[in-house]
């Protein structure tokens, strides 16, 4: 897997947009922390345990597939109960029903079985345990495409609709709540779309120049999660937020 190209740390540089997208997902997280055992899926360097525990999270445990990622997040001096182990998403060390809060960010998208996942974080979670799960819009990513297409990000194994993503979901999880990252306009969303469908690859391009163009206004508050309302626009990020 391609993760750790992708993967995020304090000192690593990405385009702020992407830095943006992850602090502000661990920030609303952090919120929802108080009190809570927290498992961590893909932690990556472990950079957003800290926030987690500084809002009252009881504990944080990190699983990730990459020892360098574990090494690293393992140097951090964060205080509390905090552990990092080298583990896989498909079959984690952890017991039955003892997980309060599951964070999976930008997991789905990497792993050849999203259903396997799915159940395991199922299997993890209390019974009023809530799994936030967040993974690229193929609508904004991908116009044009199909599920069963290869994306264009050389890392990612597919991409979701928001609807494809919820048939998922909906299989080991009775409620759902949406939200989303970085909004776009219907209009351009549709734009998008029709260039896609004279050129795949040019749609994607003109994104990704535009996010390029648009760099002097990024700002932290632009990526802030907000509800997901249908029909008024299209977010580059879903989330969602899901319990049983």
């Amino acid at each position: 897997m391609g993760m750790a190209v992708e993967r995020m740390s304090a000192e690593s540089w990405l385009p702020p947009w992407v830095r943006y997208q992850h602090e502000a997902r661990y920030a609303w997280a952090a919120e929802q922390a108080q009190g809570c055992v927290i498992l961590d899926a893909a932690c990556g360097t472990g950079y957003g345990a800290r926030a987690l525990i500084d809002h009252g999270a009881k504990s944080v445990s990190g699983f990730d597939l990459s020892d360098e990622a574990i090494a690293t997040a393992s140097r951090l001096n964060i205080p509390g109960d905090v552990t990092f182990a080298i583990g896989d998403v498909a079959h984690l060390p952890v017991q039955d029903g003892s997980v309060d809060l599951y964070l999976s960010f930008e997991t789905i998208e990497h792993l050849p079985d999203d259903d396997a996942y799915l159940a395991e974080a199922r299997r993890v979670l209390k019974p009023d345990g809530r799994l936030i799960c967040s993974t690229p819009n193929r609508t904004i990513t991908n116009p044009g495409t199909t599920i069963d297409d290869m994306p264009f990000n050389p890392f990612h194994l597919r991409e979701y609709a928001q609807p494809e993503l919820q048939e998922r979901l909906r299989y080991h999880f009775s409620h759902i709540e949406w939200f989303g990252q970085s909004a776009y306009s219907v209009t351009y969303a549709n734009c998008l779309r029709r260039i896609a469908g004279l050129h795949p690859r040019l749609a994607v391009r003109l994104h990704q120049i535009r996010k390029t163009l648009c760099l002097p206004w990024e700002t932290p508050q632009r990526h802030r999660l907000i509800p997901l309302q249908s029909g008024r626009f299209e977010s580059e990020i879903l989330v969602a937020v899901c319990r049983n």
